[in-house]
């Protein structure tokens, strides 16, 4: 399965929207800039998007709630070892009811792996960030601070946030 990202200015995000309802894309407001989410198996309808193939899943992104999207600049040869361990990492998140769904991404033409997560809301997503879970097997692989796994990252890892504005 392809997956593909863009950005732009919200108002342009929403005009892309409109002008393709009949795509299942996903609009996303985060702190001035706006992201619109396309999951498919053919050729994106975005002119510049970002190309990532979907490496596991849970569940389906709806038009509601909030995102998290972590961004993990891994190095090439460094590729198999961290998605080996972030497989195994994610199934802790199979049974977790707060999450909607999430998406671990495999950049095509770029280095940086990208994670989202979609919750209800913002208290979900920092309930479980806060918890020893969290902390003890995400921060690790996913969070370029952590000593472990630092060697695996060409630069600092970093996370982004949106809130998806319901459907009218």
């Amino acid at each position: 399965m392809n997956f593909y990202v863009t950005s732009g200015t919200p108002d342009y995000m929403e005009k892309l929207i409109e002008k393709n309802a009949q795509h299942p894309l996903i609009l996303l407001h985060g702190n001035g800039n706006s992201v619109v989410l396309h999951e498919s198996d053919k050729k994106s309808i975005f002119a510049v998007p970002r190309k990532f193939e979907v490496i596991a899943q849970k569940g389906q992104f709806e038009q509601k709630g909030y995102f998290t999207f972590y961004n993990m600049p891994i190095m090439s040869d460094e590729r198999p070892v961290f998605e080996e361990k972030a497989l195994n990492t994610l199934s802790l998140l199979d049974s977790n009811d707060a999450v909607i769904a999430y998406r671990l991404l495999r950049p095509i033409k770029e280095e940086t792996y990208l994670f989202i997560t979609q919750w209800g809301g913002p208290v979900s997503y920092e309930v479980w960030k806060n918890s020893a879970v969290y902390a003890e097997r995400f921060a690790p692989l996913f969070e370029s601070k952590a000593a472990v796994l630092q060697s695996m990252f060409n630069s600092p890892s970093y996370i982004t946030t949106y809130n998806a504005p319901p459907k009218e």
